[in-house]
């Protein structure tokens, strides 16, 4: 993973652990299994592909899925406020203004949601797509262009 990548994702963690009052860890990059504390989120690196090359630049699209956890009474109202809070955290203008300029963009995609059928207790789960342009000098990924 390239350093520009690698602060694209800590920032991304950053803004998640001020969703909802959540504490710092209760939210993890490419967790290894569910959560035991709840609510939690999860953020997943699913890669990158080039959208645009010109001269000295390269533009790429990195491909993120955050995952989010509730349980117990009230999941359902839970996991909604989660979502929105996750949505709100990461598609901003500017976007993760933290890195000044080094992402251009975030759109959010397609959400899915599930329910843990075996649980021993009411646990809903969603799992958002994002999509998050960046730019680097063409042939040194590991910085913003």
């Amino acid at each position: 993973m390239t350093a520009a990548r690698s602060q694209i994702l800590a920032a991304i963690v950053a803004r998640l652990a001020e969703v909802a009052g959540m504490s710092a860890d209760r939210v993890e990059l490419m967790p290894s299994g569910d959560p035991d504390a709840f609510p939690a989120l999860g953020v997943h690196d699913h890669g990158q592909r080039i959208v645009d090359g010109e001269a000295g630049s390269t533009t790429y699209e990195l491909q993120v899925t955050v995952d989010g956890f509730a349980e117990g009474d009230g999941a359902r109202e839970a996991i909604g406020e989660l979502y929105v809070g996750v949505v709100a955290a990461l598609v901003t203008e500017p976007p993760l203004d933290e890195l000044a300029g080094g992402v251009s963009r975030i759109d959010e995609g397609d959400t899915r949601v599930d329910v843990a059928e075996l649980a021993s207790t009411g646990r809903i789960a969603f799992a958002t797509d994002f999509a998050i342009q960046f730019a680097t000098p063409r042939g040194d990924p590991s910085r913003f262009a």
